[in-house]
């Protein structure tokens, strides 16, 4: 394993760095830059009282509130202390589970599956074909020794991602040989609606979606996780066996108001599907230097830097010098030489990071 920070270790990067956490800009995080909500600003002042009670023990007005942002049933949704305990949750409900994980992949999959006793394989993306998913390639790599099926939708760190069009036949697969399929939505808010896997959930009890308010509404300390799916037994093994209330009065009240900003939530991914593609075609300009990336469909883009130049290492800590935080990718099997990842700011960061990148490899 190699060195490399995640996203949400800045107070790391201020002790071994010495720069201030406060200054560091962090491309790593995969956080909107257009911050919280204005609905959310002006009414959570209203709500403080609610923290003198429990919460709502099933969530009914913020499942309702999910439920008309995204089409699901309200009764087809359980709500989680961020996508981390659903994705803990549905591991376990196998014991020592058999599981399948498209690769590269976010290392928390793999750990709780450890934690579960359970054993890892992995279907891997290949940076020859783009890391864009081959979906005869990965419904063949399906067995009936199989749990459960983990893909992250948009993936993370490739920030590819597989339309629900071709879900459906690997749901279908998945269906026919009774393995659950754990698809990771974190980052779909941000994608266009083709990859949206939803309206799937009527159709294939199997599926098990889990999404995050984290990253599209920048509010990663709340901790509002939620998953989706029609089968009525997972659901009510998977609320029996998880910690209740593990949602905060204060996170459901802000959830429910970050929810109802319509205003904010076309207004970010106006923004995401704009900066993505302005970043692209200045990336495209940096291709005679060796410099080359994946399509991103996230709210990220992953680069693969020249070789036998400036490592991955060194153009983070190169961008840590300048208060900016990327992510480098040497701990993602598959992206040990020369990967870094990087999220889409504000258009002058954004302008900064990348002269910061042609002026390293220039």
């Amino acid at each position: 394993m190699k060195e490399a920070f995640h996203g949400s270790d800045i107070e790391k990067i201020e002790e071994k760095y010495g720069v201030s956490a406060d200054e560091i800009i962090s491309f790593a995080a995969n956080v909107s830059p257009l911050g919280v909500s204005s609905l959310y600003l002006n009414g959570i002042s209203e709500k403080l009282h609610c923290v003198e009670r429990y919460p709502e023990r099933d969530y009914g007005r913020l499942r309702d509130a999910i439920s008309s942002y995204c089409g699901a049933k309200s009764s087809n949704i359980i709500m989680g202390s961020g996508s981390s305990e659903l994705i803990s949750a549905v591991i376990k409900h196998h014991p020592a589970p058999e599981v399948m994980i498209t690769a590269p992949a976010y290392a928390e999959y793999a750990r709780n599956v450890a934690i579960a006793g359970g054993n890892s394989r992995y279907y891997s993306l290949k940076a020859e074909e783009g890391f864009e998913f081959d979906t005869n390639r990965l419904i063949d790599s399906l067995t009936d020794e199989l749990d459960l099926l983990i893909i992250c939708n948009p993936m993370n760190p490739t920030g590819t991602a597989l339309k629900s069009s071709e879900l459906d036949r690997v749901l279908e697969r998945c269906e026919e040989l009774d393995i659950i399929c754990a698809v990771d939505e974190t980052y779909v808010d941000f994608a266009d609606d083709e990859y949206d896997a939803t309206s799937l959930a009527e159709v294939y009890p199997c599926l098990f979606i889990i999404r995050s308010m984290s990253k599209f509404f920048s509010a990663p300390g709340l901790r509002i996780g939620y998953g989706i799916t029609t089968d009525e037994t997972l659901l009510k093994e998977i609320e029996e066996n998880k910690d209740p209330w593990s949602v905060s009065s204060l996170s459901n009240e802000a959830a429910i108001l970050m929810l109802k900003d319509r205003d904010y939530i076309a207004e970010s991914k106006k923004y995401m599907a704009s900066e993505r593609e302005r970043v692209c075609r200045k990336l495209d300009s940096l291709k005679p230097l060796g410099i080359t990336y994946t399509v991103p469909r996230a709210n990220f883009v992953l680069l693969h830097l020249p070789e036998n130049r400036l490592s991955a290492k060194g153009l983070f800590e190169k961008a840590i010098r300048e208060k900016m935080m990327i992510r480098n990718c040497a701990d993602y099997s598959g992206l040990e030489n020369g990967y870094v990842r990087f999220c889409f700011m504000k258009e002058e960061d954004d302008d900064r990071l990348l002269s910061l990148i042609k002026e390293a490899y220039t």
